[in-house]
């Protein structure tokens, strides 16, 4: 009888070792990358906050309040268009922060149709709607007034849905199209060029040293803005780059528009905030 070859038991045995060692490094990569996405989107932060105006306080208001006499009230949905166009509150004007805050022309509209009535501002959760309410009561006076909580306080309240038309489950519409915008991971990136959402501008960001970031916060620019900055990009794979809930949601706005356009984002770089 042959006797056990313990070298080759050895030699295969350190092999399955290595083996099993790199896949565990790699599988940590994996779930390291995954933890810090899921973290960043957990994060209650906000750049948001960066630009309230602490000088100017709109009230707050309940929107049973509103519900209780809506003939009082001029709603003003500073949402974007894709998400106005997936529901809305019944008889509410539709005015993107972006075009508040850049268009004389929209302010003016907006205190002309909202005359003699009180105006209420309205987004997703309280935040857009307070920067657009600060900048309109500090141009032309008196007080305007936030619905709390926004979207997110009528979804979950029965009472008050009866005053809202279109979709209470989707808060942008949803096509299969969206599944192939995929997060992108720093190392994998293969363009020279990505599209900054964020706020606040980025020089330089680690691990894509040698890259160059055009910034273009859509949150913050008007429509004219942003046809005149999506007429300027060329024929490179588009990347985006966001690094917080407000700018990473706007991944999907600027999807929107390089479609309306036959352009594609092909992916985005997600920072922690």
């Amino acid at each position: 009888m042959n006797k056990p070859n313990w070298k080759s038991y050895k030699l295969y045995a350190s092999l399955f070792l290595v083996l099993i060692s790199v896949a565990a490094v790699l599988f940590l990569i994996e779930v390291k990358d995954a933890w810090e996405l899921i973290k960043s989107e957990r994060s209650e932060k906000t750049e948001l906050a960066q630009i309230n105006k602490r000088d100017v306080l709109p009230g707050v208001i309940q929107f049973s309040m509103i519900a209780a006499d809506t003939g009082k009230y001029a709603v003003i949905d500073v949402r974007e268009k894709e998400e106005f166009s997936q529901g809305r509150i019944k008889g509410a004007l539709n005015y993107r922060l972006g075009d508040i805050l850049n268009e004389e022309a929209i302010r003016q509209e907006i205190f002309r149709k909202s005359e003699g009535k009180e105006r209420v501002f309205f987004c997703h959760d309280g935040k857009r709607s307070r920067i657009a309410a600060q900048t309109i009561q500090q141009e032309f006076g008196g007080v305007n007034t936030i619905i709390e909580k926004g979207f997110q306080q009528i979804r979950k309240d029965e009472k008050n849905q009866k005053f809202w038309e279109g979709s209470l489950k989707h808060v942008l519409p949803q096509d299969h199209r969206y599944i192939k915008t995929p997060w992108i991971k720093r190392r994998d990136v293969r363009v020279n060029t990505l599209i900054d959402l964020s706020l606040e501008k980025h020089e330089s960001v680690k691990g894509l040293e040698g890259k160059t970031f055009r910034h273009a916060p859509l949150l913050m620019m008007s429509s004219r803005q942003i046809d005149e900055f999506i007429s300027t990009l060329g024929e490179e794979p588009i990347v985006a780059l966001c690094n917080s809930k407000v700018s990473c949601f706007y991944t999907r706005i600027l999807r929107y528009r390089l479609e309306e356009r036959g352009l594609a984002l092909a992916g985005y770089v997600r920072l922690l905030e």
